[in-house]
């Protein structure tokens, strides 16, 4: 899952930065509407995690602004100021939800799963577990459960199935999947997408992943007997 984040204090940008990346969140940053802005028409993110006491144009008026571009980014604002008037101003505005500061990191972590949940199809998202057919990736210790054995993956090998795993059948192009699993400093080159595709298919079988010609991959959650009966 990739997640925006727009910012002002360095200190909190670098600690939930640091905190959501170890549980095999992508995470990009801007420390100003200008920039938040920017990255927000750049990228495709599953979630914004918005300040609204930023420098110059605000977080208000920055999320005012896309939503009435027509994005529906789920957004949870973060603010000190959290007065109940400024919530339903925030929630009024397009948010999605509303965490004052000072919070803990697992109330956060928390409410973006939630939003998460609502977005995507798969029960399973974000909840420590995601299960499609015969495989199962713990989503905190990224550890992937197929056929008796575990696996621990890399950081890419993790975000990556678990895009593909979070919606079964949907196709990702080589640049629609580096949007989702690569932050802003990360090299683009499409053929990296191949190769950790080829990683995974080491572990799991090629049936898994499948390579639509022209268009990208997908993820085919067979069960265990399904892979059986064609060995």
């Amino acid at each position: 899952m990739k997640l925006l984040l727009i910012e002002d204090e360095a200190s909190l940008v670098s600690e939930l930065k640091k905190q959501f990346e170890r549980l095999g969140y992508v995470v990009d940053t801007a420390t100003n509407a200008s920039d938040g802005q920017w990255l927000w028409n750049e990228y495709a993110y599953d979630a914004v995690l918005l300040d609204l006491g930023l420098p110059g144009v605000s977080g208000l008026e920055l999320l005012q602004a896309r939503r009435k571009a027509g994005d529906n980014t789920p957004v949870v604002i973060l603010t000190a100021r959290n007065a109940w008037h400024e919530r339903v101003q925030g929630l009024n505005a397009g948010a999605d939800d509303y965490l004052g500061k000072p919070f803990y990191f697992e109330e956060l972590l928390a409410r973006v799963q939630a939003l998460l949940r609502r977005k995507h199809s798969n029960p399973d998202t974000g909840l420590g577990h995601l299960r499609a057919g015969a495989v199962t990736l713990d989503t905190n210790s990224r550890e992937l459960h197929y056929q008796g054995q575990t696996h621990r993956l890399t950081g890419t090998e993790f975000r990556l199935l678990k895009l593909l795993m979070s919606q079964p059948g949907t196709v990702y192009s080589k640049q629609a999947i580096l949007e989702r699993i690569a932050d802003q400093h990360y090299d683009r080159d499409p053929n990296v997408v191949e190769v950790y595709v080829r990683r995974l298919r080491k572990i799991l079988g090629p049936e898994h992943i499948e390579t639509r010609r022209g268009q990208g991959y997908c993820f085919k959650p067979l069960e265990e007997n399904t892979r059986q009966g064609h060995d």
